[in-house]
Formats: structure tokens, sequence, C-alpha cells
């Protein structure tokens, strides 16, 4: 059971690390490269223009339709005083908790400070495309991006020495184009997995056919959103995306988020994800929910058709948390969901998720202060009070309960519950929904590196739908995902003697089969898995979860004669297989 959260918020004068007046952050660029034009800002927000509330999340490419309008980055915990720290942007309407440029950190006394020289500098964003640096690497020329790539920190300003991600070609530590150093994509596509955890290593990497990187901070300023003391973070981020013929590919855009303790502050309790504005062309007739065992959350729209909008059979789209931060050692729980628990390298992915709505002064509204913002990171509503599963998610409605969970609409994915539960089937008035999904919680401690990656995935269906528009096609969409980002992003992954893929000991037998086919789970040494069986042409037939309560699992009765594809997934492992059923 959730217990209560209980904070003493103090005054943040006389924590305040040293500061300059940094202004807030006002670069700008498009990630344009696949179907989806998503506006890019340097701060800890996206899409939404600061001052202007122009949504430029576009899908497809020049429709002048969007999917999303303005999403952050939000973080918050406690130090040992039992201080509340946040760090969260919204529209920028009541100002900032992040500005641009990498932290200095005092190297006797630990305080850190960024000047204004550096916020302005850092006040910008560093497009590359892989094509660009290839094309260097070749033998070209050096674009003007890869000149004046940000490889390095100013150690005399005590800034870490490594900022941006580069191949350093003669091991000098410095970033120097001429030396043959370039923006570092992975132009091998090896990536090596690591020999404890067996999960690829393909952090300090840049990603897709066109990056973004940038860098921000918590200390530029008095934090104006939260009105806390800054914690001392400084994050490099990176948008991508890449330009596919896969069309769940081609219609998804990547945000990776490097997190570091640039303080002297451990924070416990913490939780970190992302606030999201997320609306499918007409704002004023959403649903959002999630799925649990994908960590995934999404909206779509409430009605077959989005009046001024996206008209008939309207998209679905969402937010797939790929990587989150590390999970405490030892803290006997099952952070990640794949049936292990403390197994070494696990990360926390999505923990909570709650929706609210765009009404202020109301526990279901708008949060207004940080211990708000850390509620609802902690799935908690504005009056501190926790979900319910069912019905509105506060004990009214169809279906309600007086059962305590983290996830408000999961549909039939949470394994807690056995009850469907949506918007739909909940009565709910369609609204302009807003939500945050957020992983933890974990303790960061000074000096911590620790990555949140995320997805914003898209599908369109082209069939009627009586509910949850799209969200089948979307969930379909996901699974490619999570096995793109799997392999590193499609790269090849080495493992030793066995593959990636393979890791999944299991058989299927007979194949093909008549009536029925048989999973066999004996050599697997799974405690669950998640089990999908796809039409040849990538349509979700039917989806269930494998308990360990059994060696094996007999299917296929209900199945037409064809061809099938069975993908059986736990955790960062997977396995697929194609399945004939004869007459």
């Amino acid at each position: 059971m959730k217990k209560s959260i209980l904070y003493f918020v103090f005054s943040f004068v006389a924590f305040q690390s040293v500061a300059q007046n940094c202004p807030p952050p006002t670069a700008q660029i498009d990630l344009d490269v696949n179907n989806v034009r998503a506006k890019i800002l340097n701060g800890g927000d996206l899409w939404l223009t600061p001052g202007l509330f122009h949504e430029n999340y576009e899908v497809p490419i020049g429709s002048g339709l969007h999917s999303m309008y303005s999403g952050s980055f939000w973080i918050g915990g406690f130090d040992a005083m039992n201080q509340l720290m946040v760090a969260a942007q919204s529209y920028r309407q009541a100002g900032n908790d992040f500005w641009p440029g990498p932290i200095s950190t005092d190297p006797n006394i630990g305080t850190t400070s960024i000047s204004l020289n550096t916020c302005g500098s850092f006040d910008t964003l560093f497009p590359i495309t892989k094509a660009e640096v290839m094309s260097f690497v070749a033998g070209g020329l050096a674009s003007s991006a890869i000149q004046t790539w940000p490889g390095n920190g100013d150690v005399t300003l005590n800034q870490l020495p490594f900022l941006a991600p580069f191949f350093d070609a003669n091991n000098d530590g410095i970033y120097n184009f001429i030396d043959g150093d370039y923006p570092y994509f992975n132009l091998s596509g090896v990536y090596t997995s690591n020999s404890n955890t067996g999960i690829p290593e393909c952090d300090d990497y840049l990603y897709g056919d066109k990056s973004i990187w940038w860098v921000f901070n918590d200390i530029g300023n008095i934090k104006t959103e939260s009105n806390t003391a800054p914690i001392g973070l400084e994050i490099r981020a990176q948008a991508f995306a890449y330009s596919s013929l896969n069309t769940a590919i081609n219609n998804a855009t990547f945000y990776k988020y490097q997190i570091i303790n640039r303080g002297t502050t451990t924070l416990f309790d913490t939780h970190a994800g992302m606030w999201l504005d997320a609306e499918i062309g007409n704002e004023n007739d959403d649903y959002v929910g999630c799925d649990v065992s994908r960590s995934l959350s999404y909206v779509y729209n409430a009605f077959p058709v989005d009046t001024f909008g996206y008209g008939a059979l309207p998209p679905a789209a969402g937010l797939l948390f790929l990587q989150g931060p590390f999970a405490d050692i030892n803290d006997n729980f099952d952070n990640n969901r794949n049936g292990w628990v403390d197994e070494p390298g696990e990360n926390c992915l999505m923990n909570s998720f709650i929706y609210f709505t765009n009404t202020n002064n109301v526990p279901t509204g708008n949060p207004g202060s940080a211990q708000e913002m850390y509620q609802m990171l902690n799935a908690y509503w504005c009056d501190n009070t926790p979900i319910f599963y069912g019905g509105d998610g506060r004990g009214n409605g169809p279906g309600a309960t007086t059962s305590i969970t983290n996830f408000a609409f999961p549909n039939t994915s949470d394994p807690s519950f056995s009850t469907s539960w949506t918007m739909y089937n909940s009565g709910i008035t369609p609204h302009d929904m807003r939500f945050v999904s957020a992983a933890g919680p974990f303790i960061l401690q000074p000096g911590e590196v620790n990555y949140l990656t995320t997805s914003v995935v898209w599908a369109r269906s082209t069939t009627p739908a009586l509910s949850l528009h799209s969200v089948p096609e979307l969930l379909l969409a996901t699974d490619v995902i999570q096995n793109f980002f799997d392999s590193c992003f499609g790269g090849n992954v080495v493992t030793g003697i066995n593959t990636f893929e393979n890791k999944i000991n299991i058989s299927i037998s007979p194949n093909p089969f008549r009536s029925q086919f048989v999973i066999d789970f004996s050599k697997a040494d799974l405690k669950k898995a998640d089990v999908y069986i796809y039409s040849i042409s990538g349509q979700l037939i039917t989806s269930m979860q494998y308990a360990g309560n059994s060696n094996v699992m007999v299917l296929g009765e209900n199945l037409n004669q064809g061809v099938y594809l069975i993908s059986i997934r736990s955790g960062i492992i997977f396995y697929t297989e194609k399945i004939i059923k004869l007459e």
C-alpha cells in the first residue's frame, strides 16, 4: 500500500547555489527529418513556442495538424533535511526552472555556479546529421556543425571536461575536427553488451538521421516555476529522429536526457519524468490512458471524428519510457516489471501515471506549487490523496473502488487488477487533458549520472473502432519502437555466444500446427513474460501474460488458418517466431 507524502518546505535562500542572473533560454529549432516536425527548445520544455502558445508537433509533416501541445522534463525529491527540491517547467507563464549551459563546481567546497557568459554562449542548440558526419569521415569537408561541436567543457571554469559526445581520433581528450574528431554517431553500428547485465552499452553516442544536442541546468537563476532551491542538475539532452521505411519509426521522435548531479546534495525519494499537455488535433475532445506493461502513456480522441482537427479516424499518440534512472540497489522492487527483483543494472521505467485537466485550484487540475508537482510525479492528486482504481480515480463514477494504484486508466494492462479501466468506460467528459508519467523512487547522489530516454510514438487506424480510437495500432507501433531501442536503435549488438534476441530459451511446437501449439518455458528461467500474437501484416490479434506458474502455455485454438508472428517479451529481452496454422 502507498503511504501518504509528508514533506517540509523551507526557504530556499540559504541553500541557493552561486548563480548569475541568467536570462531565460530562447533557442529553438525544428526536428524535421521524417514524418514529424517537432519544435525543440533549449530549456526543459518541448514543442510549444514560448509566449506565442503555438503548438509545434506536426504529424504528418506538412499537414498543419498537431498531436502534442507541450511537454517538459520534471524531477523532484528531498534533501537530508527533508527539504523538497523540484525542477519542473511548463508553459513558462510563471517563469523558468531551467537555463542554458553546463555547471561549474568548486573543487574545494563543492558550490555550483554558472556565469552569465556561459548561459549566453549555450543559449543555442546544436543540430547535426549523420549524413554530414559520414561525409566528413569519408574525406569530405567539415561542416560548420562539425567545426563548432561543443565536445569539451571549460576546465578553467571547473566545468566537466567532456560535454557533447565525440569520437576522439587521437585519444588526446580534446575535440578538434582537424585531428579527425567528429560528433559521435557510432558509424560501425556495433555495440558491446555489458557482461554483467546483458544490456547493450549505447548511452554515450548520438542517434538518429538527425540529432539535436543541448545542455541546461537548474541553477542559472531563481526558480520561479517551482519556487524551490536549486539542486545542481546539469542535463545534457538529445532529440533525434529517423527517416525510415518502417511506419512506426518514421512517425516517432526520441528524447534522451543525461542527468548529472553536479551539486553536493543527495536527493532522496527522487522521481523523474515528463509532464505532457498532449492533444490530438482539437484539444477539447480527448481521453488519456496508459499501458503499464509497456511503460506507455497515451492520448486518443474520445469520438470517431476529431472535429476541427484530424477528422475521421483520428490518430493516437503516446510517450514511451525506453530507459529510466538506475534503481536503488537491493530495494526489493521490480522497478522495470520484468519479473526479476534487484537484478544488476535494473532501471526504473514508468512507475506512475496520473492525469489532470486544464482547471485551476481543484484536486484534479493544474498543479500550482512544488508540492503538487512532486505529488503528481508520485501519482498523488493536488490534495495529496492517492489514485483509486476505477471511475474518475478518486472513488467516484462507474467502476470506482477504494483500491490504491499508481496508474490511471491502464485498460487491462495493470497486473494488480483484472477489470478494464479506461476513460472511455468511466463516463468521464472529454476535456483538454494533461498527464505526468514518472520513474522512481531512486536516490540521486552527488556526482551521479543517470538517464531518461523516451519516445513520442504515433499511429493512425484505417478502420473504425468502437472505443480507444487508434490505441491498438499505437500499441503495435510501441512494440516496434521498443525492439528498435533494445537493439541500440537497430545496431548490431555483440553479446558473445548468444545474440541479444535469443536470451529467452523457449521452444514452440508443433509448427505448423492444426489445432493448438505449445510454448515451452521450462528452460527460460522466467517469472513472467508478455505474449503477443500478430497477423503477418502486423495487426495485434491477442495478448496474454505468462505468469511462471507452469512450464507451458497452450494457444492457437481460436486462430484461423494462416501465418502469424508470435512475440514474447520479458523486460529488455524478447523472442519472435513465425507460426503457421493449417486447415
